[in-house]
C-alpha cells in the first residue's frame, strides 16, 4: 500500500493542487472553485477532489467559521515535481540522469540560450 503523498496526481488533482499552491493561504471550497478558469466544475465536484487529495496525503484541513473546512497543501510544489522527476528518470531512462537530459535534448526544439543556459548549470571540474 502506497503511503500518504506517494501517489500520483490525476490532471484534476493537479489543477486543484495548483490553485492552492498558487494561493499561498489556505482556501475553502468555493475560494477553490472561483480561481478555476471557466467553465468552472460544481462545487462538488471540487469537494470530492479535496476530499481525495487529503485522503492521498496532499491536502489537510482546518476549521473555518461555522462548517466551513480550509483546506492547505501538506506537499509543496517543489517536492511533487521533485519526486515525479525522479520517478520518471528512474522508470523510463533506468536511473541515469544523462540519459534523462539526452531525451529533452534530443526531443525538444532547444534555442542556442537554452543549451547555454543548461551548459551553465553544469559544474567546471
Amino acid at each position: 500500500m502506497k503511503s500518504k503523498g506517494e501517489y500520483t496526481l490525476t490532471r484534476s488533482e493537479m489543477t486543484v493542487m495548483n490553485i492552492l499552491w498558487s494561493a499561498g493561504k489556505a482556501l475553502d471550497v468555493h475560494e477553490v472553485v472561483a480561481r478555476y478558469d471557466e467553465p468552472r466544475p460544481a462545487y462538488t465536484t471540487v469537494s470530492t477532489f479535496l476530499k481525495i487529495l487529503s485522503t492521498k496525503g496532499f491536502v489537510d484541513y482546518k476549521r473555518g467559521n461555522g462548517k466551513q473546512y480550509l483546506y492547505f497543501p501538506l506537499v509543496s510544489r517543489a517536492q511533487y515535481t521533485s519526486r515525479v522527476m525522479r520517478d520518471v528518470k528512474d522508470n523510463f531512462f533506468g536511473g541515469s540522469a544523462s540519459r534523462f537530459v539526452q531525451f529533452f535534448v534530443e526531443n525538444e526544439s532547444l534555442s542556442e540560450a537554452d543549451i547555454k543556459e543548461l551548459l551553465s548549470l553544469i559544474p567546471n571540474p
